[in-house]
């Protein structure tokens, strides 16, 4: 294993570890269905709420790839922090980066379960890391066949 320099630090460790904070972050308050729904009105302020496709199923959706989107990069920005200092150990990176990913979905939703306007689930879970586990399936194609 080698050093860690901080610029290896900076490119490598820190992505995964802010996307990571983010994550239990918006766990809390302010990633509440009360929030999330203030954010899509301003993020989609060109369209009239009669005319959004099913506003109330609609959020769900978003807010169901929001998880997907976050934790297939999440899997991924492990995963190229721990190759870059595992090297080709190809499945101790995998499996490391999938432990971490599923530690911060099993954080995250424990953390929903006690913030009162929030739910914890354990579909979310399966979900978070369904989608981390596709993305490591990817990566590690890539990295063995390509």
């Amino acid at each position: 294993m080698q050093a860690l320099s901080s610029r290896k630090f900076c490119r490598y460790w820190l992505p995964p570890l802010l996307l990571s904070g983010g994550i239990l972050l918006f766990s809390g308050e302010w990633g509440s269905s009360e929030n999330t729904t203030r954010l899509l009105a301003w993020v989609l302020s060109w369209l009239s709420y009669e005319e959004m496709p099913w506003p109330e199923q609609g959020q769900g959706l978003l807010r169901k790839i929001g998880h997907v989107t976050a934790y297939a990069s999440l899997s991924w920005l492990w995963f190229r922090a721990l190759q870059s200092h595992l090297g080709g150990r190809l499945r101790t990176v995998v499996l490391f980066s999938l432990g971490l990913c599923l530690l911060i979905a099993l954080m995250d939703e424990g953390h929903q379960s006690r913030v009162a306007s929030r739910t914890g689930s354990l579909w979310d879970v399966a979900l978070d890391f369904g989608a981390a586990s596709l993305a490591a399936l990817a990566l590690s194609f890539k990295r063995a066949y390509l």
